[in-house]
């Protein structure tokens, strides 16, 4: 029999089974179209018409050619069926409408026109729900889904020219909140959080790539051209995955080969990036003048011009004296206007129906925005998926993924260099006229940081992921299977930074020369540090599959047992006293015993799992899942490694009523669903169930006998114990609605809330003094380790809701689509340790996560009146802030901080896509916003640094007594009406929306194509962060920095094509 087939349907015979099937069940649809136009009466017209052949290519939504397509001419017996290459002939009447249908697109007509050559594209039929989704060990038909799952194609992922994946992921989901916080080269990934804060310790999102759950390497760096499409579990339904699931889980699949002859595709994009926004500073004249007034300020007997005479400020204003009078543009002076950036892939994809493949190569260069500077980002990626079948029975595959990421910095981090940038004086030079670079702020010169002259930090790092899957359909009962996969993944991270001195310069105006002074290195000597963290992780997965379909009961099952072991090694080399700039070697430095420090560690980490899932399906009308796993973590004492974590949702689509659907004809599709489930989270410090110890230098003073007294090395205690701390636990609730409404309409909206209770955390306000247990001072840096343990102790609620609405219109020619989805998210403190006499308005409890205690800034102090009316500080004077007496008892003091309202994790985020074609053109426009969130922003200022614009233009001063903002300090971190009393006047209202990405293509077709061996072109423009409405003026809205000083986001242009062999 197959003989046979292979003789008559040759030229179909090369494609896979999957196009094997999806053309049998076109053949079938072809048959029943066919039996009903035989019932038609052909019209004359038709009949008499001239007959031609026509032929064409179908390509589907990415421009891929798209076998198995049913091409008939309507109203008649007459059809064909694409080829491997998406390729058809047919005969038809020059006036004939043929009839384009495949499985999940939209079924075309298309007038013939008198053409004998018609190309189409097939647009994926969006209120199709057979649409498979990726879910935890599976997939699942969309339309018997019962958990929050959403989804997006990897189509629609490479449209953004942002390299770093998990900045395309904004705007594109609900409940899921996206913020890029900074935008370095290497470094400039989003932090990801699902509907919103959860907890008071870690809200890292569990990511899954390939079925490998937290794979080394991670999401950001992946390769967006080998994406296929990226899930968010957000409800219960990531309880499959249990001990680090309380947070929500990202499943990352890639692309898989297609049967048929190998396509080669290659992109190349270039890219020109700038800040989306830097905050305008102050020029040297408004500077001088400032500098006047806060001496004035400290002694109003001197008068106006105590720095600063009227002649001195315009020579500031006119540029007559640049050695003595300079007006430095510091941002203008060592940032870029723009930064190069472009991307490469290549990829290869085909196969046989018995062996599939998909291979790719990629590449990444990014610049920094510095003048002069040696900030880039290099990345090669490759990745190779391989699909067999061995037998009938037997499936076999291996995934092998690697990349090189080079970063090389400056000695000075940005976040610092954004510092000296924003600090450095308007009065000073970068460089004099003759060439030499000066001392800056404080010998630091940004415009001298950026280069290498005072050394480079260089980090390569190498990951590899490898993946050996196999199945097999167990003989005897139908629907059995075994399946597994055994996965090893490794990184080397390496960094290396040599630091070597170098000259600065300071015009002597009493000689008429210039000094220098050494800066950088130690000791005047270049100094080098080495580092070095390996890490592996091996996972190996086995489970028993149950799937089969008895009548219209239909039963989805499995059992499986994973573990995997994560081990890393970390160590760090200094060496001091380099006799010579050109020998950054760990063998070349000094000799001498105090040359030389080094340190290390290491861990190992196991976990082990038992997963299950049942899932049942009535008539595909009534839906129910149960998911139990039972994990074991080495994180945590024994007796408290194990946890459960169980969870069951249940839907029913009422459209599949029959007395709903013989009476409402409004929804196509109507799903009620609900889902409940408990979840962990063991994303904390390990093994804090022991006393934890350090080395350290002065443990103690000893004497020999007749010696004398010397200090030496000992250990000292870093971490009580706790043996009694285990998981932290959620517990969700969701509540949802799908439906698809008037053809082309869908929408989709959630209930949610989440208990988190458990969470690790530690004391410290409710330590008793008599305990004697004093923990070191927090500076805010997340390496501070308090002496307590963590303890099973906090309790977060959460709740909102969040909802999508699209609707898709097709036609002939023009087809567009538009969606919005937005979410609403608030947490509330249920407990955290707390000092027993907190007041109630100033308590974290009963409060959203990250809220700011400050004072309630309600004015400025214009006249002496005002300040002796109302109550203020020791030391307040005219020009500083009013703060509200709060508990109103006349006295201003701590106890009149209050909780702001929002903190800098919005509670509101949205997005809205609109996506359009029309002929060989197409559109996609997607918005990102977020709203209900603050930012507290203290630039540092002063005689210490220079002043935003927004303040220096517009502050408090004698000549302006109406000025919006108070009157400038010495510093402002210590200043009445900044740092000094915390306030709201600096906390900003960071809402925005947000253009996220835009792309516009026009894709090439004709005969010069085939010609030339091409099936394809397609030539894009495209910008990422395009512009942005917001009320915050001096920096992004994104940012996170309290004082306004870091590497800013990035505007993206991007020109790009893609071509097709």
């Amino acid at each position: 029999m197959r003989k046979t087939i292979r003789n008559v349907y040759s030229p179909l015979w090369p494609m896979t089974k999957k196009v094997f099937v999806a053309t049998v069940i076109n053949a079938v649809l072809l048959s029943a179209q066919s039996t009903q136009a035989s019932e038609l009466i052909v019209k004359p017209s038709t009949f008499n018409a001239r007959q031609a052949v026509i032929t064409g290519t179908v390509r589907d939504e990415a421009g891929n050619p798209l076998p198995g397509v049913s091409v008939i001419v309507k109203g008649t017996t007459t059809g064909s069926i694409t080829d491997a290459q998406g390729k058809y002939s047919i005969n038809a009447p020059d006036n004939a409408i043929l009839v384009f249908t495949y499985i999940g697109y939209t079924k075309i007509e298309l007038p013939v026109g008198g053409k004998t050559l018609l190309n189409i594209q097939l647009t994926p039929d969006q209120t199709s729900l057979n649409e498979l989704i990726v879910v935890g060990y599976g997939t699942q038909k969309k339309e018997t889904v019962t958990g929050s799952i959403s989804q997006v194609k990897g189509t629609e992922l490479v449209k953004s020219p942002q390299p770093n994946l998990s900045n395309a992921l904004a705007g594109r989901f609900s409940g899921v909140v996206i913020n890029n916080r900074g935008g370095e080269p290497g470094y400039d990934g989003s932090s990801i959080t699902i509907r919103g804060q959860a907890t008071t310790g870690s809200n890292a999102v569990l990511v899954v790539v390939d079925g490998v759950p937290g794979q080394i390497g991670g999401l950001e760096r992946l390769d967006p051209n080998d994406i296929e499409s990226v899930s968010v579990l957000k409800d219960a339904s990531a309880a499959i995955y249990g001990n680090r699931a309380a947070n929500g889980v990202i499943l990352v699949t890639t692309k898989k080969g297609k049967t048929g002859k190998p396509t080669i595709s290659y992109s190349f994009n270039q890219g020109f990036s700038s800040p989306t926004r830097l905050p305008k500073l102050a020029d040297a004249a408004t500077y001088a003048q400032i500098m006047n007034e806060i001496n004035y300020y400290a002694s109003e007997s001197g008068g106006l011009n105590q720095s600063y005479s009227e002649e001195q400020i315009q020579k500031f204003r006119d540029g007559s004296d640049p050695i003595l009078y300079p007006n430095t543009d510091w941002a203008q002076t060592v940032l870029k206007k723009s930064a190069l950036q472009n991307q490469h892939s290549l990829s290869v994809n085909g196969g046989t129906d018995d062996v599939k493949y998909y291979m790719s190569l990629g590449m990444i260069d990014q610049d920094g925005i510095y003048k002069n500077g040696v900030t880039n980002y290099k990345q090669y990626n490759f990745r190779s998926n391989i699909d067999a079948n061995v037998s009938k029975r037997l499936k076999v595959g291996l995934s092998l993924a690697g990349r090189e990421e080079n970063r090389k910095f400056p000695i000075t981090g940005a976040n610092d260099l954004f510092r000296s940038l924003y600090r450095s004086k308007p009065i000073v030079a970068a460089f004099y006229p003759n060439g030499l670079p000066t001392r800056g702020i404080e010998g630091s010169n940004p415009a001298v940081l950026v280069t290498d002259l005072g050394g480079t930090s260089n980090n390569p790092t190498q990951v590899l992921n490898a993946i050996l899957k196999g199945s097999y359909q167990i003989p005897g009962i139908e629907g059995l299977s075994a399946d597994g996969f055994f996965s090893v993944d490794k990184s080397n991270v390496f960094v290396k930074t040599f630091n070597k001195p170098y000259l600065l310069y300071e015009y002597q105006a009493s000689t008429d020369t210039y000094t220098s002074g050494v800066y950088g290195g130690n000791n005047n000597k270049a100094t080098l540090k080495e580092s070095q963290k390996r890490e592996s992780l091996l996972t190996s997965n086995i489970k028993l599959n149950f799937e089969r379909k008895f009548g219209v009961h239909n039963i989805n099952a499995f059992v499986g047992y994973e573990q995997s072991k994560n081990n890393l090694e970390f160590f760090d080399a200094d060496r001091f006293n380099y006799l010579s700039n050109q020998l950054p070697e760990l063998s070349q430095g000094g000799t001498a015993a105090t040359d030389f420090l080094n340190s290390g560690y290491s861990s190992n980490y196991t976990r082990k799992s038992i997963i299950s899932r049942l899932a049942y399906a009535y008539d595909d009308k009534y839906l129910f899942e149960g998911q139990l796993r039972r994990d074991g973590s080495s994180i945590f004492a024994p007796g408290k490694q194990w946890g459960t974590f169980p969870s069951v949702s249940a839907g029913w689509r009422i459209n599949k009523e029959k007395w709903f659907g013989d009476n409402v004809k409004f929804f196509d599709e109507l799903k009620l669903r609900a889902s409940y489930g408990s979840l962990g989270n063991d994303n904390v410090n390990a093994f804090q169930y022991y006393d934890n110890y350090i080395l350290v230098g002065n443990g103690f003073v000893a004497q020999a006998p007749g010696g004398a007294p010397t200090i030496q090395p000992g250990v000292g205690l870093s971490k009580l114990a706790n043996p009694n701390i285990t998981w932290e636990v959620s517990k969700k609730l969701d509540i949802g609605i799908n439906a698809t409404f008037l053809k082309n309409f869908t929408f989709e909206a959630i209930y949610f809330k989440q208990k988190r209770s458990d969470i690790l955390a530690t004391r410290n306000a409710s330590l008793p003094g008599s305990s004697g247990i004093v923990n070191p001072y927090n500076d805010g840096s997340s390496n501070y380790n308090p002496l307590v343990p963590s303890e099973n102790i906090g309790k977060v609620n959460s709740e909102g809701f969040e909802g999508t609405l699209g609707y898709t219109h097709r036609g002939n020619e023009f087809n567009w689509g538009v969606s919005g989805n937005m979410t609403y998210a608030k947490s509330e403190v249920i407990f955290i340790d707390e000092a027993s006499g907190t007041l109630d308005y100033q308590k974290k409890t009963g409060r959203p996560l990250n809220s700011y205690l400050l004072y309630n800034a309600i004015g400025i102090f214009r006249t002496q009146a005002d300040l002796d009316n109302n109550p203020h500080v020791s030391g307040a004077k005219i020009g500083d802030l009013i703060y509200e007496d709060y508990n109103r008892d006349g006295v201003l003091n701590a106890d009149d901080m209050s909780m702001a309202k929002y903190g800098n994790i919005p509670q509101i985020t949205y997005g809205f896509n609109f996506n359009a074609s029309y002929k060989n053109f197409d559109l996609s426009v997607l918005f990102a916003g977020q709203a209900r969130v603050s930012q507290y922003v203290l630039p540092e200022s002063g005689s210490i640094g220079n002043f935003y614009s927004s303040w220096a233009d517009n502050r408090f001063s004698p000549s302006n007594p109406n000025g919006s903002f108070p009157k400038v300090t010495e510093r402002a971190g210590n200043a009445i009406s900044g740092g000094a009393y915390k306030n709201n006047f600096w906390l900003n209202n960071s809402s925005f929306l947000r253009l996220k990405n835009v792309e516009l293509a026009y894709n090439l077709k004709g005969d010069f194509l085939s010609k030339i061996k091409v099936s394809g072109v397609r030539i894009f423009a495209s910008a990422f962060n395009l512009f942005t409405i917001t009320k915050v003026k001096d920096y992004d809205p994104e940012g996170s920095s309290e004082s306004g000083q870091f590497y800013p986001q990035q505007r993206i242009i991007n020109l790009g094509a893609n071509v097709k062999f």
